[in-house]
């Protein structure tokens, strides 16, 4: 009776489906009489020959490569095939071919003709392969004759031969799944696949975990070409898909009723940052997200990790201190890409630089690829315009100011903007609809991509009124380089264009560091100090008086050399690059209040402080009003140093360096001082069955709000679940309230790809009725209940009051300004 499904016996030939009978006698030998004899197995009239060394040539036949396919030997000058009993198919034959020829370990081995049966001699049977023999000849066999006939000639797929792929899903973490055979791509079909099987390919591809599994015709379509593999059943610790149970291997042309699909969570994530392109690196290991240390990951490995999440362009990489330190274990070495690689998973590994680990990884991506100036042939004035997803367009100016304009005209190479931001359409409208992107820039970013920016809820742009720079044209001729801004780091000066040489610390003083933070803007020296050499070019002297208003008037000595060993090098650090932030919120707008000063992130203490400080706070952020001043009870105390300053603000400062200073009394309270913003947004998942299911929700201004259905994309519900950390898809639908609701906004165009709400333009907030309609209901692929390595806060896991909300919420930023002294 055979043991498969009507389903199988639909998608397997009927030599698949039904049990092969097993052979009750054995024939007699056939060909001459063997030499060297050896006494036979029982039910055998023969003899067995010892292995021949070094005997024979070994190919596979009619399986599309040299990896797969009917084996056949090679003897006195003629190819011959071979045969074995099935009562020894589970001997170690087929692991001594793929070894043999170089194809790796065994993904499937058959004794009945699995590639069709031979027409010439076969000339070798094995009796028993033990699996360590060095040739297939070198087994025990009967001689150069046979016992069986051409309908047990044997043949094996190696895994060398065979690949697997996601198809039809975007990228390389979703889609039908497809297997290699023969040369051709074909779908896997079974009726029962289940998340077991999925976290086999996932894992298999390096994607990380399985988030769903599906029936391809659902998410993906059904395949047009063969079906590979037929009723797969794995535990889900398969090394790979073809180490789990198969009953069928094809390919066979069959129906695609039964064509599967999976979405994987992916192998690397950003995380503690404003949004999924910033932020920690973290990466799957097994089920469990583990940090990276700051040594195992470089620029090629971040352009990696950005390409995979589908964040653009790599900005920088860095180590602990512009995001808040995770805790838990790390991964174990680093990653040696190219910068090609399309998963990090896929990136050769290697072994760790140093001892233990100084600090967490972070990766800054941009979804902003290119940047340009436009109407102008200067190249340093003009219409600005971006390039996102491969496409260019025209910034709109309404959110467009003066910090802004500093940042990219410098990114430009074209010095700091003018001292006026041209009025918008000045240098005209641009082509097709103005990007509502609006940049919040600080002055001190070093890329505008590093910029805080908002789409979500910003007003549509009035017709030609796009944003225009004018720059200074004149490019700086130093800068510091690996530091949290332009205005800290370590000091570089331009030797001729687009080469730059490092500074020894030498005879370094203070005078230098005044010029060389005039000449950047970034206001007056808080630190210098010497860092270990990095080994580049260096200058072997630099001679300023302090007087000079540009460094090229200093007296540089010499040439750039590059040093033999590794002096250690002159690192700045500027009053500009001072900035707040908060962190261990569930958002930019809310959180621990933190300050970056003498290079070094720092907490406030709690000593005085309240509302009106953190209304400076707030405002210095860009987020708004404060709504509270909470202590170190909501936000918890922070783990780095105190901020020595104490300060007495009234609240009409423009930041918290114009506070006035008070007398320092001691930190009796430790630090751990508290702000909440009127601009802290968060999203969730309401009324549901769970955190990954119900009502799409956002905060604004203190208040929760739904988003209406109306003109909202079926790829909102993807970007919201990604975000929510809820799988790789969900579904949206209208669904009426059973009792009025305020909703905040409506219109909401997510594009494909999009994996933060906040990316996605809508139309302007404000408070409404969504129409009969309904608003916006989203069901996610995933649990979101996946273990973490990594102890970070659950964006938006307890409301802006401090009690646990009823879904779950992630941050909305919105558009900080860092603060700047």
């Amino acid at each position: 009776m055979s043991l498969l499904s009507p389903v199988a016996h639909q998608l397997l030939p009927p030599w698949v489906a039904q049990p092969r009978p097993r052979p009750q006698t054995q024939p007699t030998p056939r060909g001459s009489s063997c030499s060297r004899p050896r006494p036979a197995p029982p039910g055998f009239c023969g003899c067995l020959v010892p292995a021949e060394p070094g005997a024979g040539e070994l190919r596979l036949v009619g399986g599309g490569g040299r990896c797969a396919g009917r084996v056949e030997v090679k003897h006195d000058g003629e190819w011959g095939s071979v045969c074995i009993y099935d009562f020894h198919s589970e001997t170690g034959w087929a692991a001594v071919v793929c070894r043999q020829l170089g194809c790796g370990r065994v993904a499937r081995s058959s004794v009945y003709a699995p590639f069709g049966e031979a027409t010439g001699r076969i000339w070798l049977q094995p009796h028993i392969c033990w699996g360590n023999e060095e040739k297939l000849q070198d087994c025990p066999h009967f001689g150069w004759e046979h016992f069986c006939d051409h309908n047990r000639d044997v043949g094996v797929t190696c895994a060398d031969a065979v690949e697997l792929r996601l198809a039809a899903g975007g990228g390389p973490c979703a889609g039908r799944v497809e297997v290699k055979l023969q040369g051709r791509w074909g779908s896997v079909g079974d009726r029962d696949w289940d998340m077991e099987d999925a976290e086999v390919v996932c894992q298999q591809l390096g994607c990380g975990s399985a988030a769903g599994a599906y029936s391809a015709s659902s998410r993906f379509g059904n395949g047009d070409g063969p079906v590979s593999l037929a009723v797969v059943d794995c535990r889900g610790d398969e090394v790979t898909l073809w180490d789990c149970k198969i009953r069928g291997w094809g390919p066979y042309a069959s129906i695609h009723d039964f064509d599967t699909a999976v979405a994987c969570q992916g192998f690397a994530r950003l995380v503690g940052g404003d949004g999924a392109c910033a932020g920690r690196l973290e990466v799957r290991r097994g089920r469990a997200w583990v940090g990276v240390c700051e040594d195992a990951v470089d620029m090629e490995a971040a352009r990696v990790v950005c390409r995979e999440l589908g964040c653009g362009q790599a900005l920088a990489v860095l180590g602990t201190g512009r995001f808040e330190a995770g805790t838990g274990p790390f991964w174990e070495g680093g990653f040696s890409c190219t910068g090609t690689e399309s998963l990090l998973a896929t990136c050769a590994r290697r072994l760790a630089r140093g001892q233990g680990c100084a600090g967490h990884a972070s990766i800054i991506c941009s979804s902003y690829t290119g940047f340009r100036l436009a109407g102008d042939s200067s190249g340093c004035a003009g219409r600005v315009e971006v390039e996102a997803g491969g496409t260019w367009g025209s910034l709109c100016a309404t959110g467009w100011d003066l910090p802004d304009a500093h940042v990219l005209c410098r990114h430009l190479g074209c010095g700091p903007s003018a001292a006026i931001v041209p009025p918008g359409g000045s240098f005209g409208g641009g082509d097709g609809p103005l990007r509502p992107d609006a940049f919040g820039c600080g002055g001190s970013e070093r890329h505008p991509g590093e910029c805080p920016t908002a789409v979500l809820g910003e007003p549509a742009c009035p017709p030609g009124h796009a944003a225009a720079v004018n720059c200074s044209g004149m490019a700086e001729p130093l800068r510091l380089a690996e530091g949290e801004s332009r205005c800290d780091g370590r000091l570089e000066v331009a030797t001729s264009p687009g080469a730059w040489a490092r500074v020894p610390a030498g005879l370094w003083d203070a005078r230098r560091s005044t010029v060389v933070c005039q000449q950047l803007g970034c206001g007056v020296p808080e630190k210098v100090h010497a860092v270990p050499g990095s080994g580049s070019a260096a200058l072997p002297g630099l001679r300023c008086n302090g007087s000079e208003e540009n460094p090229a008037w200093c007296n540089v000595s010499g040439t750039a050399t590059t040093p033999t060993g590794s002096p250690e090098e002159v690192a700045v650090v500027c009053s500009g690059s001072r900035r707040v932030r908060l962190a261990g919120g569930p958002g930019p707008c809310a959180g621990r209040v933190e300050v970056y000063v003498e290079g070094t992130w720092a907490t406030v203490c709690q000593e005085n402080w309240d509302l009106p400080h953190a209304t400076v706070v707030c405002r210095q952020l860009g987020c708004g009003t404060a709504l509270a001043a909470p202590g170190s009870a909501r936000f918890g105390p922070g783990t780095g140093p105190l901020w020595p300053e104490a300060v007495g603000c009234a609240g009409t400062e423009a930041s918290l360096w114009d506070c006035p200073a008070l007398a320092r009394g001691g930190c009796r309270r430790g630090g751990g001082a508290g702000a909440e913003c009127s601009e802290h947004r968060s999203l969730r998942l309401a009324g549901g069955s769970g955190r990954c299911s119900g009502h799409l929700e956002v905060r604004y201004n203190g208040t929760w709000g739904r988003v209406c259905a109306k003109g909202t994309s079926p790829a909102t519900a993807t970007a919201v679940c990604w975000q929510l950390g809820c799988g790789a898809g969900g579904r949206l639908v209208a669904a009426p309230a059973q009792a009025p609701a305020p909703a905040w906004l409506a219109w909401v165009g997510c594009e494909e790809g999009t994996r933060s709400l906040w990316r996605c333009p809508s139309a302007p907030w404000r408070l409404q009725a969504c129409s009969p309609g309904g608003d916006a209901h989203v069901t996610c692929d995933g649990d979101g209940d996946g273990t973490s390595g990594t102890t970070t806060p659950s964006p938006g896991s307890r409301s802006p009051q401090g009690d646990a909300s009823p879904g779950s919420s992630a941050p909305l930023p919105a558009a900080p300004r860092p603060g700047l002294a």
